[in-house]
């Protein structure tokens, strides 16, 4: 940070601490990064440099003291220039990216359940309304949505999915608006009501992606309430058949329960904090799920040259995401091969890749900004991550 930035950013007018906004900088390049527990491991080094002028940083250039409050935000892309990823070796290590782009998406075909009991009365229903019209506004033509609405009792909107239409998602948006928040907390009825709406859906497009995504702030307290009976139920209703998302509202609400029904049946979990922007924190979650673009990837590495190896088969691909598979080196290769089996929208592929190790490892020898073991510790961290998912 410059000189000039930081005193910008704490400079004092009529003895009023001012904390100024920074227009937003966009940087791509070819810088490869990799984040775990808090380590930032750059692989190639960029440098970016800003000097903002006050005047750029002020709401109204005309009025002195209407800054804004804000963040430098620095947004990076990663160059990959082979279809199968990017494979790194360190000490007998390797990592492997895997981020496919400008893949043809999969429809979706989602239903949301949401909580309107009691505890979700006030500032978290008003916010789920608002994020739930902003979602329904990012779904696409090819995709088909429903919504539950639960409390003690569990009340489908429609019973089939209905095509993400501009007539069906108005109609949609004038039910959100009217949600309301009172009564008990049937999680298990709502979940199982979502699987059997799409075990019986038709017409949906041949090659498409099931989801749920739950929204709730509690715990069961209406229908089944021991939660150990509900994941088991959720679990053999769905059968591997759908995608099941959970997301907790506040701080009070079980997030171990949600979570384990989560990674049980292919999905992923998040807590929404309510003291920050839960409208947006739903609509950033929606867009992490909104594109699908690979099913049941499967890589595979030499079976008598790699040990430890981390988890490498996956159910569904996102947009914007990334695959991380690490494992340690075994024996003396010469030639890492790498192969990905995958299902797209339009066909199934199979993409190929050879790592040459020992061009591998020199590539790192001479950079001394990077830690000699981060593959290792990236692997062990990896590691302990999957096994306390299994556990």
């Amino acid at each position: 940070m410059t000189n000039e930035l930081t005193e910008a950013l704490t400079k004092e007018q009529n003895e009023t601490k001012v904390k100024q906004q920074l227009p937003e900088v966009t940087a791509r390049g070819c810088s490869k990064l990799c984040c775990f527990r808090g380590f930032f491991l750059i692989a190639l080094q960029a440098h970016i440099l800003f000097k903002p002028t006050l005047e750029q940083q002020k709401k109204n250039s005309e009025l002195d003291e209407t800054l804004l409050n804000g963040d430098f935000v620095v947004r990076y892309d990663v160059k990959r220039e082979a279809t199968a990823g990017d494979i790194q070796i360190v000490n007998g290590y390797f990592v492997h990216y895997f981020a496919p782009q400008e893949m043809p998406v999969f429809p979706k075909n989602v239903i949301f359940v949401i909580d309107r009991s009691g505890s979700m009365a006030g500032r978290k229903i008003e916010q789920t309304r608002d994020a739930l019209l902003k979602i329904l506004q990012d779904l696409r033509q090819e995709d088909h949505f429903s919504f539950i609405t639960f409390n003690h009792k569990v009340v489908e909107w429609k019973s089939s999915l209905l095509p993400a239409s501009e007539e069906n998602v108005a109609s949609a948006a004038a039910l959100v608006q009217t949600l309301t928040a009172r009564g008990g907390t049937d999680i298990s009825g709502a979940l199982l009501a979502a699987v059997g709406v799409l075990d019986k859906a038709e017409g949906l497009p041949e090659h498409s992606v099931s989801m749920i995504i739950l929204l709730t702030d509690g715990q069961p307290t209406s229908g089944e309430r021991n939660v150990e009976v509900i994941q088991e139920n959720v679990q053999k209703a769905i059968n591997g058949n759908y995608a099941l998302f959970c997301l907790g509202f506040g701080f009070d609400v079980s997030y171990k329960f949600l979570e384990k029904m989560a990674l049980s049946n292919g999905g992923i979990a998040r807590r929404i904090y309510e003291n920050a922007d839960a409208a947006l924190q739903l609509q950033g979650f929606y867009q992490e799920v909104a594109t699908p673009i690979l099913m049941q990837i499967e890589m595979q590495y030499p079976e008598n040259s790699i040990e430890g190896l981390t988890k490498n088969n996956f159910k569904l691909f996102f947009e914007g995401s990334e695959i991380i598979v690490s494992g340690k080196i075994s024996n003396e290769l010469d030639i890492l091969p790498v192969e990905i089996k995958a299902q797209s929208h339009t066909s199934n592929l199979t993409l190929k890749e050879e790592a040459n190790v020992k061009e591998k490892e020199q590539v790192f020898q001479n950079q001394r900004y990077i830690f000699g073991n981060f593959i290792e510790r990236l692997w062990a961290y990896l590691t302990i991550q999957q096994l306390l998912e299994k556990a």
